[in-house]
């Protein structure tokens, strides 16, 4: 689909800052969930400690001694995502949202006559982001080659989101044999995503002729779809390990809408001295919606000694090969004659997580944590998908302790997570023919990734 010249300042800051609003769209190790799983950077997979195991590993829960035990963890997170380098004049006028992270809950199933045998239910927010952005700029360059002379330009992004997505589970586990268990976790996962992105660009030529090229894309969708996850634990005293299968989801119901519209209006980009109006708008609703969690293998190992326990985890995720979120039929552009798409792409690449964590026994009633996991992004560099936009990995760093008064355990702790990437290949919502080696404003610039962390919980 063709952009009128006149939108390039608009159409590139639509492509460099969009992928800083959609942290984590395309990592799998960002949230954690309980009390010490999270101050272990969720590296628990082959030792469960808590109720979280129905996430993490739910063939570990038999092996608990006390199954009945409740735990509840909060934490609160203030992300922050900035851009630096490059010498662009813009003015950003965004929304940082500071607030809780996505969070378990998790509980007992009392069955009588089931001794060996437990079950759990569990309540897991997988995604959650809330974001809103708008930034302008004005200037005065040569942005169109076929007109002569600077041209003043106004510029205006925008962009909001809002993503959920939660999983509501079963959870079964028992012993095989004295030591080792196993279990399974159905999830049903409730996706909802809506984004709306609308770009402005104004110009004024040397003639006096004033122009205005508009850019929008939206779409919105509600997925439900099924997942399990299968689990396998060992306790060999000295060393446990665990293993951990999570199933391709399967989609079960979903609906949603798509739609575009690139207008330009008055404005002579072809130095022909007439305007070149133009206008390709489609909108489309009652789609079927179809979204796809990838096959991951995940395997831990906890080493105890004296006093201090050393936790080690790691998860493969599988790629997904291109497929379609929303399929909606092509259109023919009112203006031009050209066939378009609105459709929802997704495609990602296989991805190799692991972590250490650490815990420290000071005495009985206090202990000590620390932790140090990786976060790679699973977005395949050079595609076309439209869904998923961040590819810088993440690092997540996390320290705490635990207090024991009475029957209470306490825990508190601090985490931090970074990352960086240089703007390089941006992906392409509308397809930039006729863009080439001309201004590039963002060449220089790169994404600066943190996120600030505050653990509280408590488990009786």
């Amino acid at each position: 689909m063709r952009i009128p010249r006149v939108a390039l300042p608009a159409a590139l800051l639509f492509l460099a800052l969009a992928p800083c609003l959609r942290a984590q769209d395309s990592h799998y190790w960002t949230n954690q969930y309980g009390t010490r799983a999270t101050l272990l950077g969720g590296t628990v997979i082959g030792s469960v400690l808590d109720l979280s195991g129905t996430y993490y590993n739910p063939g570990g829960l038999s092996l608990l001694e006390k199954p009945e035990t409740l735990m509840a963890a909060k934490v609160f997170q203030y992300p922050v995502v900035t851009l630096v380098g490059g010498d662009l004049e813009f003015v950003p006028l965004h929304q940082r949202d500071p607030g809780p992270a996505p969070s378990l809950v998790a509980g007992t199933i009392r069955i009588r006559g089931a001794r060996n045998h437990w079950f759990g239910y569990s309540y897991v927010s997988r995604q959650e982001v809330r974001l809103g952005l708008s930034v302008s700029s004005t200037g005065r360059r040569d942005i169109l080659p076929e007109v002569p002379g600077a041209e003043d330009y106004a510029t205006q992004f925008r962009l909001d989101e809002k993503l959920t997505e939660r999983w509501l589970g079963l959870t079964w586990s028992t012993k095989v044999a004295d030591g080792i268990g196993f279990g399974v976790s159905q999830y049903f996962a409730i996706r909802t995503h809506r984004t709306s992105v609308q770009e402005v660009a104004e110009a004024l030529t040397g003639e006096g002729h004033t122009g205005m090229a508009l850019d929008s894309r939206q779409y919105q969708y509600r997925q439900v779809r099924a997942i399990w996850k299968i689990g396998l634990a060992c306790d060999f005293n000295a060393v446990t390990v665990g293993l951990a299968l999570t199933t391709p989801s399967l989609s079960l119901i979903g609906f949603g809408s798509t739609g575009l519209n690139s207008t330009l209006a008055a404005l002579d980009v072809d130095g022909d001295g007439e305007a070149d109006d133009h206008l390709a708008a489609d909108f489309s609703n009652h789609l079927r919606a179809t979204y796809r969690s990838p096959l991951s293998l995940a395997a831990g190992m906890t080493v105890k000694f004296r006093k201090v326990r050393l936790y080690t985890s790691l998860e493969w995720f599988a790629g997904q090969s291109p497929f379609t979120v929303l399929d909606s039929e092509e259109f023919t552009a009112q203006s031009t004659g050209e066939t378009l798409s609105t459709d929802v792409r997704h495609e990602a690449a296989p991805v190799l997580n692991w972590g250490v964590g650490w815990e420290w026994a000071y005495s009985s009633r206090f202990k000590g944590y620390a932790s140090f996991t990786t976060d790679y992004s699973a977005k395949r560099p050079g595609t076309e998908t439209n869904l998923s936009l961040t590819d810088w990995n993440i690092y997540h760093v996390v320290t705490g302790a635990e207090f024991a008064i009475k029957t209470w355990q306490l825990t508190a702790g601090l985490g931090f997570s970074f990352g960086a990437r240089g703007v390089g290949w941006r992906p392409e919502t509308f397809e930039q023919a006729g863009l080439v080696d001309l201004w590039d404003p963002f060449a220089d610039l790169r994404f600066r990734y943190a996120n600030y962390k505050a653990i509280i919980g408590f488990a009786f």
